[in-house]
């Protein structure tokens, strides 16, 4: 993904392997509340008559982000990475307790709720982490911070929606905390190629290393080192 000249020109890259036991994979909100046509979001934009304005999302879901979620998912449980997927979810029936932010979007997942469950064909397996949160930034606000850190993890490969919010969100905060990140440009989705384009550019070379699932599959199975290099 191409970076403007003078961020090429500041930033030399980021350079660093990808090591299995101090690696994980976070899939971000990839659940029936925002990435499923027939529930949340989704259905709320049936009611509204406005499924067109969610074309473009939904489709790179269904063609792109879920085949290759499923495919890094193999490799990285292949390679003994920890697997977490936070994702947006109350702890309670009301969403009392979530976000002002989300309750004014009514981005709201009860708790047990459908909304709140994880896509099936991507569904945890036992032993992998599910993380709930009440608002957009997964550091902000649950312990997985501490979570990662107790489990001597320091790189992370980022995937989920939507890119230019809660993924974008993520990406920053691990970088601001530390992580070794990168990003799956193609196991992400936001609701416009420019969107996607945009937040990809943004982070690049500066929060992030930006790969494509190939790339990192590439990696996680003994291939190149993950490099940050101007395009």
């Amino acid at each position: 993904m191409a970076r403007s000249d003078v961020f090429d020109a500041v930033f030399n890259g980021i350079e660093f392997d990808i090591v299995p036991n101090k690696t994980a994979l976070v899939i971000i909100d990839m659940q029936y509340l925002d990435a499923h046509r027939d529930y949340g979001m989704g259905a709320d934009a049936k009611r509204q008559g406005i499924t067109a304005k969610y074309d473009y999302y939904f489709k790179q879901l269904d063609k792109v982000v879920v085949p290759n979620t499923q495919r890094l998912l193999d490799a990285c449980r292949s390679a003994g990475i920890q697997v977490i997927y936070p994702r947006i979810a109350s702890l309670v029936k009301d969403c009392r307790d979530v976000s002002i932010e989300h309750k004014r979007i009514n981005l709201l997942a009860p708790a047990h709720s459908r909304e709140s469950e994880i896509l099936d064909e991507i569904k945890p397996l036992e032993n992998e982490i599910v993380i709930s949160k009440g608002a957009s930034g997964v550091f902000n606000s649950t312990a997985i911070d501490q979570i990662l850190r107790n489990l001597g993890i320091d790189t992370l490969l980022m995937t989920g929606v939507v890119t230019n919010y809660c993924v974008e969100t993520a990406v920053r905060d691990a970088g601001d905390r530390g992580y070794n990140v990168v990003l799956i440009e193609d196991a992400c989705a936001a609701m416009s190629d420019e969107h996607q384009r945009l937040a990809v550019e943004i982070l690049a070379g500066i929060y992030c290393v930006v790969k494509s699932t190939d790339e990192v599959i590439h990696e996680i199975q003994g291939g190149t080192r993950a490099v940050a290099a101007s395009a």
